[in-house]
């Protein structure tokens, strides 16, 4: 079993999480993980924004599309 930890959010942060991830039936650990993912995603997109792409970024922003597609399944 992974290590666990607790973190404190309010009630009504919880409770959204929580439909969100039932919605897609995962649990919290599953859905924060997919969150975490598209904000970094986000984050190199915005940075990237400004600058030409060169093949590898390409490559990485694909894989992205394709997995983000993938979510929306």
């Amino acid at each position: 079993m992974p290590q666990t930890t607790t973190i404190k959010v309010a009630i009504r942060t919880r409770d959204e999480l929580r439909e969100l991830a039932a919605r897609e039936g995962v649990t919290l650990d599953a859905k924060l993980q997919t969150l975490i993912r598209r904000e970094r995603r986000r984050i190199i997109g915005a940075q990237l924004a400004g600058e030409p792409l060169d093949p590898d970024d390409v490559r990485v922003l694909e894989a992205s599309l394709s997995d983000v597609a993938d979510a929306g399944r």
